[in-house]
């Protein structure tokens, strides 16, 4: 029987060229408390196939515990790791986050949304080339908003998408 080995090598170094070629945008979310950030970026690495089988048979048995999302997995508690953070629902340390799509390979620093937690804010912005500052339908921009979308201009961030979340609740359509 023939060694795998060398093609598993080769197989590997293609993969590892392929990655090491593409680009890498760091990328920060933020945005006022409970406007989705969290829960957005666990979409963003579901639905770009970062996280793996085991990743998502753990997310969906914690889900089913803290019962937040009924049978849905509850996509946030993929950044929000501390056990603090899982009780009280929020994001309380910044949270970096690793994908990548054919094109390009990302970064995305998942940031608190309290006002309380603003220093940590800025220390996920502080290496971002872009913002991502999301807004919740249902409230409008807030004064944290307005207060993150300052600090990443402070911090010469000048590529900024203002994206705005849970359209579904405004019985948004299309």
């Amino acid at each position: 029987m023939a060694d795998p080995s060398p093609l598993l090598d080769a197989d590997l170094a293609r993969h590892l060229r392929s990655h090491t070629a593409k680009s890498l945008l760091r990328f920060v979310m933020c945005g006022s408390v409970d406007d989705g950030k969290s829960t957005l970026i666990g979409r963003l690495l579901y639905e770009s196939k970062a996280l793996l089988d085991d990743q998502m048979s753990a997310l969906v048995a914690e889900s089913r515990a803290t019962g937040t999302r009924g049978a849905e997995p509850d996509f946030a508690l993929v950044t929000d790791g501390l056990s603090a953070e899982r009780e009280q629902g929020i994001t309380i340390d910044v949270a970096y986050r690793y994908f990548s799509t054919d094109k390009r390979n990302f970064i995305v620093a998942d940031t608190p949304g309290h006002e309380q937690y603003t220093r940590n804010t800025v220390t996920g912005a502080s290496t971002a080339d872009l913002a991502v500052v999301l807004v919740d339908a249902r409230k409008g921009v807030l004064t944290q908003t307005r207060r993150h979308s300052y600090l990443v201009s402070l911090l010469g961030i000048r590529r900024i998408v203002l994206a705005i979340n849970k359209m579904d609740l405004v019985r948004y359509s299309e």
